[in-house]
């Protein structure tokens, strides 16, 4: 298992002190490109191969408290390559004590650049079998559909400069920004406890899209939403899919 100690800096803390989530999403992917970087090349060297890894899904659950600012914690992760096409990775944010606090489990492809497909990485990249494996479940979370009845909600996703990444795609933590602030809930209030999200297809530079949110039966305490990324006017099939609980503040 590869680990990684980090600690909370002042840019990262919410209003709250602790770690955003957007924050600790991108901690998950630069920990899984350091992982691998002595087996597979640091990231532009496998772009410079013709190679890119592109996250398809994800499902986060936050055990308890995140990090606070000063706080250290330490992020440990390990791979299972041995599906296909697909390669998954788990993700634990632990204290120093080894309590957990978030879990999270990820699948990636890895994209020919040049066919603009994807390829096994075990054929492609053989290296990334040696170290750090060990098997995982392949299922995900489904994500609901939209209810029939009941409230949906559209909110524009504005896409800025800084939001695309060096596959100039839009960065798949900014989604998690986009659906953030398109929750219909008093964010002083309440706070996230899981999300799941599934990537259909990259967002580029220029492309218009909007947001449609719909809020699910929940215990009390909670508040379930379902999040469907899509073309503006509602063009062609979703894009990206979300699905989060929250839960009112202690």
């Amino acid at each position: 298992m590869y680990t990684r100690n980090l600690t909370v800096l002042p840019s990262e803390a919410s209003c709250f002190g602790q770690i955003k989530l957007h924050n600790l999403l991108n901690y998950f992917q630069d920990t899984a490109s350091l992982a691998v970087e002595d087996l597979e090349g640091t990231a532009t060297e496998l772009m410079s191969r013709g190679y890119a890894w592109i996250l398809t899904r994800y499902e986060v659950e936050i055990t308890g408290p995140l990090p606070l600012l000063d706080e250290s914690f330490i992020i440990r992760t390990f791979h299972d390559p041995s599906h296909g096409y697909g390669t998954l990775r788990v993700f634990e944010v632990v204290r120093p004590d080894g309590t957990m606090l978030v879990w999270a489990k990820t699948s990636w492809l890895l994209l020919d650049l040049a066919a603009g497909r994807p390829v096994r990485p075990v054929v492609h990249l053989p290296e990334i079998t040696k170290r750090d494996t060990s098997p995982i479940d392949p299922d995900f979370q489904d994500i609901p559909d939209f209810p029939r009845e009941g409230e949906i909600m559209t909110v524009p996703c504005r896409i800025r400069f800084h939001d695309l990444d060096t596959n100039r795609h839009v960065n798949n933590a900014v989604y998690f920004e986009w659906v953030f602030e398109a929750t219909p809930l008093d964010l002083m209030k309440y706070e996230i406890r899981s999300v799941s999200a599934t990537f259909r297809s990259g967002v580029r530079w220029g492309e218009k899209l909007e947001m449609k949110v719909a809020e699910l039966p929940s215990s009390p305490g909670s508040r379930n939403f379902i999040y469907r990324i899509e073309n503006e006017g509602g063009t062609g099939k979703p894009r990206t899919l979300f699905a989060c609980s929250w839960e009112a503040r202690s």
